[in-house]
């Protein structure tokens, strides 16, 4: 939804609500205390913030660190829009880019709208990331489960992992997902193979401070 927002122009940062007159009793400045007063435009709430830019600095690099290749250029066009006229990830890497991508837009924006409405909530680069890893983490797990468990002969409710997933998911779909050269994740051989989760705070990119 956030994602959905943003592309539709729909997020209400502080410089749009100016823009309507609308009020704003938060303000209409970035509430980053690193920043100076800058303006909450989009682009600066995403991409040029020095704390965005923190975080999107070890997207990169980690991105980097998983593909054994270059890190993509950090545009708003690419990161925000998805523009892949420029540059696009190898085709086997597109989910996996997609995750990544949309999980760290939604933990800058819902830093954002921590910092703007609760006094003294603004947070480093390294607690968002912190909090971005471990959604990975948890979307890691959710995609294991589904992989290897039998939905149709799951009784009672689906629990809240498998609200939403694809049903049809397969072990070697999620292998190609979220074990590119074992970075983030790896699985065991064997029938019983079990998932390792070597992706912390610490591999393979420390998080920012």
């Amino acid at each position: 939804m956030t994602v959905w927002r943003l592309l539709h122009g729909k997020l209400f940062v502080g410089a749009f609500t100016r823009h309507i007159h609308r009020s704003e009793p938060a303000g209409y400045t970035c509430p980053h205390p690193l920043c100076t007063q800058e303006e909450a435009t989009l682009a600066h709430v995403f991409i040029t913030c020095p704390l965005a830019a923190s975080i999107w600095g070890w997207f990169a690099a980690t991105w980097a660190a998983v593909t054994g290749e270059d890190p993509p250029p950090l545009s708003a066009d690419l990161l925000l829009a998805d523009d892949q006229r420029q540059w696009q990830p190898a085709s086997q890497q597109t989910p996996l880019w997609h995750r990544l991508r949309l999980a760290t837009i939604c933990q800058l924006w819902a830093s954002y709208q921590r910092a703007r409405h609760q006094t003294g909530a603004a947070e480093s680069a390294g607690v968002v990331a912190a909090r971005l890893l471990s959604s990975c983490r948890k979307a890691i797990l959710g995609d294991w489960r589904l992989a290897t468990v039998n939905v149709r002969t799951t009784s009672g409710v689906l629990s809240d992992w498998l609200r939403g997933r694809d049903p049809k998911l397969t072990s070697e779909e999620f292998t190609a997902r979220w074990c590119h050269r074992n970075v983030l994740c790896a699985v065991g051989e064997g029938l019983d193979a079990q998932l390792s989760i070597p992706w912390s705070a610490q591999h393979p990119v420390p998080l920012p401070a």
